[in-house]
Parts: structure tokens; sequence; C-alpha cells
């Protein structure tokens, strides 16, 4: 990857200090110029790793296509599995990078009023990441806490398939397993 798709796809400008990375840039540290230099990244680089980090940019920052090359790379589970590696653990956490990024997404569209859109637009996506999820290491809590928070109760049966699956491998998962029963206990208590 070159200098130049490095900084476009991982960059924060002075004065952005408040963002960990670009993936949590505000609208308005985002030039124009550097969206379309990245949408072309998306749509003309061969590098999978680079479309990859277009992908989940563009997503993070609340364009469609970005959202929409994710899905399309979620569609073979491997197709997004080795681009991001957990600082501590060593294992894949491009997963998590995704959820975050999907997340992100419907942020954008909700702070624009867009809720129902938003909504609409995101259930596939998260679902899958849930499915995902059942046989792999990395978490949903963010998913879990958004489905909470948001009181969106259509992914209802997505986790109950996912808490299913980890069951059944509680030495391997059971970090999972307690995640998930707090999950269904707080939906219980607050009444959803």
């Amino acid at each position: 990857m070159s200098l130049t798709t490095y900084e476009l796809l991982h960059g924060v400008p002075i004065g952005a200090e408040y963002a960990v990375d670009a993936t949590e840039l505000d609208k308005e540290d985002i030039p124009q110029a550097r969206v379309d230099a990245v949408m072309d990244i998306l749509r003309k680089s061969d590098d999978r790793e680079e479309h990859f980090l277009a992908a989940r940019l563009l997503c993070s920052w609340g364009y469609h296509e970005g959202l929409a090359a994710l899905e399309k790379g979620m569609a073979e589970p491997e197709g997004l599995e080795g681009f991001i590696t957990h600082r501590l653990h060593g294992c894949d956490d491009t997963y998590n990078h995704v959820q975050l990024a999907v997340l992100r997404y419907f942020a954008d569209l909700a702070d624009r009023g867009e809720v129902e859109e938003a909504r609409r637009q995101v259930y596939a996506p998260l679902s899958r990441v849930i499915a995902l999820a059942a046989n792999r290491r990395f978490e949903i809590s963010a998913i879990l806490e958004f489905i909470r928070r948001e009181g969106f109760l259509e992914y209802m049966p997505s986790i109950e398939q996912y808490f299913l699956e980890i069951i059944k491998q509680p030495e391997i998962f059971h970090w999972k397993i307690a995640e998930a029963a707090n999950f269904f206990a707080s939906l219980r208590r607050s009444g959803g």
C-alpha cells in the first residue's frame, strides 16, 4: 500500500485529536476530496485489503457505497477475514470493525433524521455479523448494546440462534455466553 493510500485510509487530520482513527472523524473533518479519493480506491483497487479498508471507512462516514461493499464482502464468510488482527489476543478482529462501521453508518443516518431508513439498511449486515459471531472469536457487544438501546427487537431471532450456537462450545465461548445472558436479563428487566 502506498503512503498516499495509507494516509487516505488511516490518517487523522491535525485538529481532530478526538478521533482514535479515521473511522471516527466528524463530517466537518472529512474534505470532499478525501471522500472522492477513498471512493476511487473502493471502485478501482484490486487489492483486497485496500478495498476492505475503503469500504469500512466510507461506511463509517455514512456512505451507502461502503455499506454495500461490506455487505457484498460478507456473502462468503471468509470474504472479509484476516484484514485486522486484535492487538492483545492476536485473533482476527475484522468483523468487530465491520460491526462498528455499520453501527456508525446507522448513527450517521439517524443524526440526519433517517432512523427508519437506517434501521432497514443495517438489518441484513448486522444480522450476518451476528450469525458469523456464533462460531468465531470476535464479540458482538456493540450490536447487543445497540439492540438494547434502540429497542430493535427484530434482531431477537438472530440473537437467540447465536446463543443456541455458542452454548454448544462453553469452553471456547464462555465469555460470550455470559455476555448474551446479561443481554437477555437486561431486556427482561426493561420489559423488552
